[in-house]
């Protein structure tokens, strides 16, 4: 009975937890069959990723996917000169990345001073970084799509 994005989030959650597997989390939606809002459990469980660290990382994720934008990869390592950055959303061929940045995460001066260094340095080994907030998610799905797919065709083309 969730909304779709909090029930990918909650799917998400549960394997990454590890105290159920995927085949478990199937075995479940189809003992469910008949219950209100199981189909749409059902259609989201493809997409289910124990990889997603945070219920907003799943819910961008569900707008990536609604709007058809390609499949990123998760939790993905930028190898820079000396350092390595995890970012949550990764295009490796296009060389496009995209975060979520929570309010509670990164807000504060020593936060933006890291965040400003981390991205910087993605960018310096040739990567468009694409922050996500909270009202690019939930308010304005439609433009999050529109800016990412604006960055992996220009990524695309770079290439």
């Amino acid at each position: 009975q969730l909304r779709r994005p909090r029930a990918l989030a909650t799917l998400d959650a549960a394997l990454r937890s590890m105290k159920c597997t995927r085949t478990e989390l199937e075995d479940s939606v189809r003992e469910q069959k008949g219950r209100r809002g199981i189909v749409h459990v059902r259609e989201l469980l493809k997409y289910a990723d124990g990889r997603a660290e945070s219920a907003m990382e799943s819910e961008a994720r569900l707008v990536m996917i609604d709007y058809g934008l390609p499949t990123p990869e998760l939790q993905y390592e930028i190898q820079g000169p000396d350092k390595t950055w995890r970012v949550d959303f990764a295009w490796p061929d296009q060389r496009v990345a995209a975060e979520y940045e929570s309010v509670e995460w990164h807000a504060g001066r020593a936060e933006m001073l890291r965040d400003k260094e981390r991205f910087g340095g993605i960018q310096e080994v040739a990567w468009t970084v694409i922050p996500i907030v909270v009202d690019d998610v939930r308010l304005r799905p439609w433009r999050l799509a529109e800016r990412i797919g604006y960055h992996l065709a220009r990524g695309q083309i770079a290439i």
